[in-house]
This record gives structure tokens, C-alpha cells and sequence, in this order.
């Protein structure tokens, strides 16, 4: 029987478009009637999926027919901010054999509501501090996208204050409290507001912080730090305890009103665990692993206070730097094993796809195969190898292949990761019997009985199991 593969990369590819938490068994969509295939073909093509993510999020029932939900997807976790947020599998189809793309667009649903890192904020302003001044009141955080993440910001009316919302460069919204009028201590210590963060999903989901200001008595002048905003990179390998930076800020005054102490006044819990501030000098050490995976750059806003209560704020915005702490990964999928020794050449008989979390030329991995074998790998798409046949086979003088497959990246060094594969060639009747000599001859007594023992002959052929056994007859005496 001569077993014949034909194979294609496709081009195409099938999208697919789902809301974020839908229930385990929801239906993605049509995967095989999307791919042509009918349900007499479904047997036979052996439809298959191969994810890019080590979590399954996605599996096949019916009979191989739907692509459905198979595990929590929450939008957040998986993507961050990141739009749009994609996932990615291959549709594996054998006799023959095919490869198709499939995109599953994960859709935000608003399911989380703005949330502020402190629900109580204090601030202290001195009575004689001029209208117009802001003060940073923070910003909210809503990990949803798009109208569903935070939209505004909403201050309780007050005749001495008004809000101020103010979008940075990456898209952050942070709000101020702007002081409208003079204020007097002696009149009132104290003031009370509510600050309120609203999204724009529907319905629309808010948080709130509340507000304290405290009048204080004259201090004429308040911390000035030496930049506004500070710049900063960071390797993603620096270990915990190492100076990430030092944020600075002077102060006119004299004696304890010159006294600053520096705290974080905008940070969210994830980012405090990694940074530590010395409220005396300003200096900010590491105090978790920093992953360039994980999160690529942070931003939190630092406060200076002197001893009379006057603050002002700077930013600092980190970027973390990658480097080359992950080795490739290696997925294997054998198509065909064992093989026919009679397969044709550019028969696939495996699929390798390969995947590197880190990013530039860290994540750009190539996958080559060690020794001189009749097979060669030939790249199917970004991530995805085909192990196909360059040669033709003999099992009788070669019958198992130990094959190692190295994936290495561009790093420096480069990272590898090696996987090995035993591939068995089957055997076909391809070999005829043989005689141990070309010519036989015998000299018979004319007196022998019937029966008597003429001439031993034998013969031998290379085949395996059925195909090598062999049986003599004999033809005209």
C-alpha cells in the first residue's frame, strides 16, 4: 500500500471574535464547517487544535466540529491594556495534511469598577496658599479597555474648590483639587470631599475616595524637587536590595519647615511590593523581581513634605529593559510514526511550533535539526515548523531515527532548548527473495526410494514479518 500526504501551510486564516468570561462549553464558533469540511470528512481529516499558550483555553466538541470556551478567559489577566487582545491556535487537518490559523479576539466586558489606591486622602494646605494652586489628588485604576475602563472623575460642589482632570501621554487620567478662593484657618480647620471615579460602561461602575484637607498656619515656601518628572530604565535582572534611583527636593525655609520627608502618593499595591522609598533620602531600592514579561514600565508619583506640611509631587516614570531570561519553548506534534519506507519525499511527518516570551531579537528563535538524516524542517509560518521527508527511506538499512530538534534565539548569549524524537520507518514489500546460490545440482542414485533426500536449497529476502517470509516450489523436473 503506497500512503501519500499531501501538504499546504495556509494562508488563511479564521477569526473568531468572544466576550471575556464566558461560561466553560460556550460556543466559539463552527471550527470544522469555517474549515470546508463536511461531517462525512470529519473521521477521516482528523481535526485537530494546537494552542500557542500553555493554558487550554479552548477545545473541541461535538465531534471535532465546534470550537468552544474550555477555561476562564478574563480579558485582564491575559492582555493588561493590551488592544486588541488575541489569542492563537492552529487547526491541524491530516489525508492530507493541512495547517490553518485561527485568531480568537477576547472582547472586554465592564467588569471592573474604578478603584482609587487610598480611600483616604489628607491635605494639607497652608491659609495663605493662592488661588489657582493645584494638588495632586491621585488617579483611580480600571484594568477594563475602552469605554468600560475610567472616564472622568466627579468632585462634591464646594465654593473653595473645583477638579481639574489631567490626561498623560499614555493615556492616564489623574485628577487635581484647583483651590478657588483664600482660604481662613480661623474660620475652618477642616474640609471634607468626595472624590468619585465613573466609567463609561453600561451600566456605568464608579469608586470613591474621600478627601480631608487640612488648613495648616503660614509656610512660605514648599518643596521644589529637582525635576518634575524623572526618567528612569531598568534591567529586569537587578537583584532585590540594588539603588533603583533617588528622587530629590530642596527647601527654603529653615529648620523643621525645611525638613522633607519623601513618601509614594500615587502607587498601586503590585508596584509597592517592588519599589521601597526612604522617606529621609529619597532613594528607591528594589524589594521584588522586576519581569520584563510581566509589566514593561511603571509609573508612580512621589511626595515631598516639609516639616510645616507644604508638599509638592514629581513623577517618575520606569522603564524596564529586557534581557535574555527565557529559553524558547517547544511544542512537538508527530503527524506520522511510524512512516511508510515508501513515502515520497515532502511527506510531514511532524509539526514543531516554538514560542520565546521575551521580545526583539531576545524572542526571535530559530529551530534547526542536529545530524545528517533523510528529513529536513521547513518553516510553516512566525512560530510553526514542519518536519517533512527530503529523501527517500530504506527501512532495510535504516529502520528508527533519533532525531534532536534545538530551538535557539538571537539573545546574547543565546538560550536553546532541545527536544528529541524517535521516528520508526515501517516496513513495505520491497525486496524479492534470493537464493543462496545461482545453480543447484545433484547427482540422484537410480536406485533411490521415493521420498529420499535430494538437494538442500534455501533462499532469504531482507523484508520484515510476512513480507520476508519466503517459501520454495519447484517447476519442471
Amino acid at each position: 500500500m503506497l500512503l501519500l500526504l499531501w501538504c499546504r501551510a495556509a494562508a488563511e486564516r479564521v477569526r473568531y471574535a468572544i466576550a471575556e468570561e464566558l461560561a466553560r462549553g460556550s460556543l466559539v464558533g463552527p471550527l470544522a464547517r469555517d474549515l470546508g469540511l463536511s461531517p462525512e470528512e470529519l473521521p477521516t481529516r482528523k481535526l485537530r487544535i494546537v494552542a500557542d499558550d500553555e493554558k487550554q483555553y479552548f477545545i473541541l466538541g461535538e465531534g471535532n466540529t465546534n470550537l468552544r470556551v474550555n477555561d476562564r478567559i478574563d480579558r485582564e489577566g491575559i492582555c493588561g491594556s493590551v488592544s486588541p487582545c488575541v489569542l492563537s491556535l492552529e487547526a491541524v487537518m491530516e489525508n492530507p495534511f493541512d495547517i490553518f490559523h485561527v485568531s480568537v479576539t477576547i472582547q472586554d466586558i465592564n467588569d471592573n469598577a474604578p478603584h482609587f489606591n487610598k480611600e483616604f486622602v489628607t491635605i494639607g494646605m497652608i491659609e495663605s496658599t493662592p488661588p489657582g494652586t493645584r494638588f495632586l489628588l491621585g488617579s483611580a485604576r480600571d484594568p477594563d479597555i475602552g469605554t468600560n475602563s475610567l472616564q472622568n472623575y466627579e468632585l462634591t460642589p464646594n465654593p473653595l474648590f473645583s477638579l481639574a482632570v489631567r490626561e498623560s501621554s499614555d493615556g492616564t487620567k489623574h485628577a487635581e483639587l484647583v483651590l478657588e478662593k483664600i482660604l481662613d484657618r480661623e474660620k475652618q480647620i477642616h474640609h471634607h470631599l468626595i472624590l468619585t471615579a465613573v466609567d463609561g460602561g453600561d451600566p456605568v461602575r464608579s469608586g470613591t475616595a474621600q478627601i480631608k484637607i487640612n488648613v495648616t498656619d503660614a509656610n512660605d515656601n514648599p518643596p521644589v524637587f529637582t525635576k518634575e518628572i524623572y526618567k528612569v530604565q531598568l534591567m529586569e535582572n537587578l537583584p532585590v536590595g540594588s539603588l533603583a534611583f533617588q528622587v530629590k527636593a530642596t527647601d527654603n525655609d529653615e529648620g523643621t519647615n525645611a525638613e522633607i520627608a519623601y513618601s509614594f502618593s500615587d502607587i498601586a499595591d503590585s508596584v509597592r511590593q517592588l519599589f521601597d522609598l526612604d522617606s529621609r533620602t529619597g532613594d528607591v531600592k528594589i524589594t521584588g523581581p522586576l519581569d520584563y514579561e510581566e509589566r514593561k514600565y511603571y509609573e508612580v508619583s512621589v511626595e515631598g513634605k516639609d516639616g510645616g506640611g507644604l508638599t509638592s509631587h514629581a513623577k517618575v516614570h520606569i522603564d524596564i529593559l529586557d534581557v535574555n531570561d527565557n529559553a524558547p519553548k517547544i511544542s512537538l506534534l508527530p503527524i506520522l510514526n511510524p512512516i511508510p519506507e515508501d513515502s515520497v519525499p515532502s511527506t510531514v511527518v511532524a509539526v514543531i511550533n516554538v514560542r520565546d516570551r521575551d521580545s526583539g531579537e531576545n524572542g526571535e528563535v530559530s529551530c534547526n535539526m542536529d545530524g545528517n538524516f533523510p528529513f529536513r524542517l521547513e518553516k510553516s509560518s512566525e512560530n510553526t515548523y514542519k518536519l517533512i521527508i527530503a529523501s527517500a527511506l530504506d527501512r532495510e538499512k535504516e529502520s528508527t531515527y533519533n532525531i534532536t530538534i534545538t530551538a535557539r534565539d538571537r539573545g546574547s548569549p543565546p538560550l536553546s532548548t532541545s527536544t528529541d524524537l524517535v521516528l520508526e520507518v515501517s516496513d513495505v514489500n520491497d525486496n524479492a527473495p534470493v537464493f543462496e546460490e545461482a545453480a543447484y545440482s545433484a547427482c540422484v542414485p537410480e536406485n533411490n526410494a521415493a521420498g529420499a533426500l535430494v538437494l538442500r536449497v534455501s533462499a532469504r529476502d531482507l523484508d520484515a514479518e510476512a513480507n520476508g517470509r519466503v517459501s520454495v516450489l519447484v517447476n519442471g523436473i
